[in-house]
């Protein structure tokens, strides 16, 4: 196993950017993660390891990366390394680089009353992760995202997801491209934007839905807004807050669909 002592070797300049820049995730087709939960959860849900940078004190203390890197191409690094290399302020020990993999509107399946999301503009990686997290937890049918070109692999984006970026079903496709496919889908487009009389405890989540959630500083685009079969809102009403943080509008949103379908 070749060891690697110095920060400016080449494939720590890569690892860098792999860390740094969503382009050089997309061109090569590659990201990283750094904590053992999210390499076990990444690893069973079929992503492949292709290099493995771990010092020597995490290669003897933890058998999962091992086993983890049995295929993969594996060095050992100087915790210098380890800290140029890694995202984290305080890195665990090492850094895994797996193979990216994506999803398209036809690799869906889904069952007769689909409980979906889409997630339209959002500006930060890590509200993402959160929102994935709650999707995966409530059972949630698929995630889309509208942007072809969406930075699943973001570190923040893995790390607010607590692994969930692996498991739930995600499509990053175009407004037109989505809309056109959950109308084939008979899914009912439901729009969340503040304005909205109706709210949405009052909206029939029973049935094939997706809930809509965008931008917290632009809201829904007009096209999502006119594609919308339905419009609601979250309650508010506090004294001065107007707004919630995407992520816990998501959040409500799909939790309400969960009420429902219990009753």
């Amino acid at each position: 196993m070749q060891t690697i002592t110095s920060p400016a070797n080449g494939r720590v300049k890569q690892l860098v950017r792999l860390q740094r820049r969503a382009r050089s995730r997309r061109e090569a087709g590659l990201f990283c993660i750094e904590t053992v939960r999210d390499l076990t959860r990444a690893t069973g849900a079929g992503f492949d390891v292709a290099e493995f940078y771990a010092t020597d004190r995490a290669w003897q203390t933890e058998p999962a990366l091992r086993r983890a890197a049995a295929d993969a191409a594996c060095f050992t690094v100087t915790d210098d390394v380890l800290a140029k290399a890694a995202y984290r302020e305080n890195p665990s020990g090492f850094v895994a680089v797996l193979r990216a993999r994506w999803l398209t509107l036809g690799d869906l399946r889904l069952g007769a009353t689909p409980a979906l999301l889409v997630c339209s503009g959002l500006e930060k990686p890590g509200n993402l992760g959160a929102i994935l997290r709650t999707a995966d937890a409530i059972g949630c049918d698929a995630v889309l995202v509208d942007s072809a070109e969406a930075d699943l692999f973001n570190p923040n984006c893995v790390r607010a997801s607590t692994g969930a970026v692996f498991g739930v079903p995600i499509v990053c496709a175009e407004v037109d491209e989505l809309i056109a496919w959950l109308n084939g889908a008979g899914v009912t487009v439901c729009a969340a934007t503040p304005e909205a009389e109706r709210t949405i405890d009052k909206v029939d989540l029973r049935q094939p839905f997706a809930w809509v959630v965008g931008s917290e500083a632009e809201g829904l685009t007009e096209r999502w807004r006119a594609a919308a079969g339905v419009t609601a809102s979250v309650p508010m009403r506090g004294r001065s807050v107007d707004s919630l943080n995407v992520s816990v509008t998501a959040a409500l949103l799909l939790y309400e669909a969960v009420r429902q379908r219990r009753a």
